[in-house]
């Protein structure tokens, strides 16, 4: 539909940007139940999704077209009614996501990562603190050409094993060791010279575990960071995300659950070596405790689907429903603030309330159990 003049010279009615043809929009699975079409940006190597209805308009952008022509095309064409006021809002926010181009676009003030969907804010650049941030596909490379058995399960599966026969003779000695731990942490700082080493060098081994899985898999691994945020270690791998959502669904589960079982050998090396010289009554004695609890807190975290975690991940994967937690706040907030929204199934709503639900009650609980842990620790009277 051509451009009319007559809607340009229009007080009030401006000339609409253009969908980015750089763009790589992937559609919907065939057995898909949100019918949801992922955007993925190669200049950033993030993804967004839109709504089938969403796509449609958002091509309706040509750069041409103002909104009133882009309201009438999308009446007529799809038969998608849409009032001007709500085509401006959903024009800024593609805006504000640069899936739109125009001159003087603003910047976005979030950043959204896109292995996780987490908004960091606008202090992330100020807060984290990047000690190691590389591509790593050069070295992941070469680390697979001389140890592709790492990968194979021959080879994982009785290191796991190994792993659970000592985390059960840890459960036999746990009074033992809760006597070191308290030894370690209360009566001694020495615990403080090995807690950052012990926790980066967890991290460091945990990512490699997801970065090496995504080398088996084939998945081109584009960024691999660990860095400081907040006071608290953190890492990040990001695999490319056009060839990620192309990996069947078991392989990404277990690309995803591989970091935490490398979490959990390193931790289980730990135990070893504590049960092998606890009684040496040496530096390295600490070494060993906080090997095994730094290791394992460092671990709840991502094993708890109430946190950005890797169970929350592979749980995003298996429903298909990735930034489910966002989605799911977002939703509680329009629920509370304007009307609900109405094109989404029951299914998805009870979704979106149970996610929420959980969510809370999982944050108030490990809060509450983690002081508990602390006072306990703690207390020697």
């Amino acid at each position: 539909m051509s451009t009319s003049t007559s809607y340009l010279d229009k007080p009030g009615v401006q000339a609409c940007s253009s969908f980015r043809n750089d763009l790589i929009a992937i559609p919907p699975a065939a057995d898909s139940v949100t019918r949801r079409y992922n955007i993925y940006d190669p200049s950033n190597d993030i993804s967004f999704e839109l709504g089938k209805a969403e796509y449609l308009l958002a091509l309706l952008f040509d750069g041409q077209r103002n909104l009133e022509d882009i309201a009438i095309v999308a009446l007529t064409q799809y038969q998608i009614k849409v009032n001007l006021e709500k085509l401006a809002q959903f024009e800024r926010k593609l805006l504000k996501l640069k899936l739109l181009s125009k001159q003087n676009t603003p910047k976005a003030k979030k950043f959204y990562d896109p292995a996780m969907g987490i908004t960091y804010g606008p202090f992330k650049r100020y807060l984290l603190i990047n000690l190691v941030k590389i591509n790593p596909q050069p070295l992941l490379d070469r680390i697979y050409r001389l140890m592709p058995w790492c990968c194979y399960a021959v080879f994982v599966l009785p290191l796991l094993a190994l792993a659970i026969a000592s985390f059960i003779y840890l459960g036999l000695h746990f009074d033992t060791f809760m006597d070191d731990v308290g030894r370690t942490y209360v009566q001694s700082y020495n615990w403080l010279l090995w807690h950052f080493p012990v926790i980066l060098t967890s991290i460091a081994l945990h990512e490699l575990g997801h970065a090496m899985a995504c080398r088996h898999y084939g998945v081109k691994v584009n960024d691999f960071g660990i860095g400081i945020y907040l006071l608290l270690a953190t890492g990040w791998v990001r695999p490319e995300q056009k060839q990620w959502s192309q990996l069947p669904l078991k392989h990404r589960v277990i690309t995803i659950l591989v970091g935490p079982l490398v979490s959990l050998l390193y931790a289980a090396s730990g135990i070893v070596l504590w049960a092998l010289f606890h009684d040496t009554q040496s530096i390295l004695d600490t070494l060993f405790v906080v090997m095994v609890v730094a290791s394992l807190v460092s671990l709840i975290p991502t094993l708890l689907p109430t946190f950005n975690g890797d169970s929350y991940l592979a749980i995003t994967e298996v429903l298909g429903q990735p930034r489910l937690r966002q989605h799911a706040f977002n939703y509680v907030k329009r629920h509370w603030r304007t009307a609900p929204l109405k094109d989404i199934s029951p299914a998805l709503r009870r979704l979106y309330w149970s996610t929420f639900l959980l969510t809370c009650l999982g944050w108030i609980a490990t809060w509450y159990f983690t002081v508990f842990f602390l006072i306990r620790l703690f207390d020697n009277p």
